[in-house]
């Protein structure tokens, strides 16, 4: 009996240890205008420092209440995003690109650009055609070469090879 209760302590343990970890890398990874009832600092300290409980407290009365739809993060209190938008999108980082210099006209990627993928078609029939010469050639060279006078077959004549006298 105890010791399923020992198995069965230690696998809370674990959750509970996991559940600190995630609750203090959120407090301290969470943006600091955010944070709800106390300042980021003194949230940190109470997660770190009281184990579950701060966990718990955390989770109901720290941290910041989900918004509705998708959020982009946020550099520190600048409200500027962490990541470039795409084109077509509003936003700080959109009007004065990542860093609120000049924003430069987006470019498709590689394998959207259609004249990409033109140009790549026109180089593999170019080489595709190189090598389809070469064996072309190869093969005129082979068909022209004189035999030798030896058998195809192996033979040295209609016989087989000649006797020793």
């Amino acid at each position: 009996m105890s010791d399923v209760l020992v198995r069965f302590g230690g696998i809370l343990f674990v959750a509970a240890l996991a559940g600190w970890l995630y609750a203090l890398l959120d407090a301290a990874t969470v943006d600091r205008t955010l944070v709800r009832r106390l300042p980021k600092g003194a949230w940190v300290a109470v997660v770190l420092l009281t184990f579950i409980a701060g966990a718990l407290a955390w989770f109901g009365w720290g941290r910041p209440r989900a918004a509705p739809g998708p959020r982009r993060p946020t550099l520190g209190a600048s409200g500027r995003t962490a990541w470039p938008t795409r084109p077509g999108r509003t936003g700080s980082a959109a009007a004065g690109g990542m860093f609120g210099g000049p924003a430069r006209p987006a470019r498709p990627a590689p394998d959207d650009d259609p004249e990409f993928l033109a140009r790549l078609d026109r180089q593999a029939a170019q080489e595709q055609e190189k090598l389809l010469g070469s064996w072309e050639e190869d093969l005129r060279r082979w068909e022209d070469e004189p035999r030798g006078g030896r058998d195809p077959d192996g033979g040295d004549g209609p016989d087989g090879p000649p006797m020793p006298a």
